[in-house]
């Protein structure tokens, strides 16, 4: 099975994990001195969300978005039937393309070395040739 994972992943710093983690669990321990559900809350919500790990691809079922917690794992799927348009927009040192794939008012912008996102293309093409790909620049072809 065919899979591109774009080059455009944003990491969160060690630092910052470390001071959301250390301001969750303030949280935690102001809301037992204050008995405040709320703080409990707000905590909580903090550690989870450092925990969280999201993967986007672009797989032969379209484009799979997985967030990945400890207590769950959930799965968007934009299948290339969904997505009309793809606009391509090559980087100012020209060796990326990034690709916005559109579905309906919403796209997603995907950013892949120009080999892959030739490939990415063709898959969407192979699995949807309705689909109409064009450059963001006018100028170029």
């Amino acid at each position: 099975m065919r899979e591109y994972i774009p080059v455009d992943t944003k990491v969160l710093r060690k630092s910052t994990r470390i001071i959301a983690v250390f301001l969750g669990l303030m949280c935690i321990a102001l809301a037992a001195y204050i008995k405040s559900v709320y703080a409990t809350i707000v905590g909580v919500l903090i550690l989870m969300s450092m925990v969280l790990s999201k993967r986007t691809a672009v797989t032969e079922k379209g484009i799979e978005v997985t967030y990945d917690m400890v207590l769950f794992k959930r799965i968007d799927l934009w299948s290339f039937d969904e997505i009309k348009e793809i606009h391509k927009e090559l980087s100012p040192e020209g060796t990326r393309y990034a690709l916005h794939m559109m579905k309906d008012i919403m796209s997603k912008r995907l950013v892949f070395p120009i080999k892959e996102a030739e490939e990415v293309i063709e898959l969407a093409l192979e699995k949807n040739p309705k689909i109409h790909v064009a450059f963001v620049d006018s100028q170029k072809k």
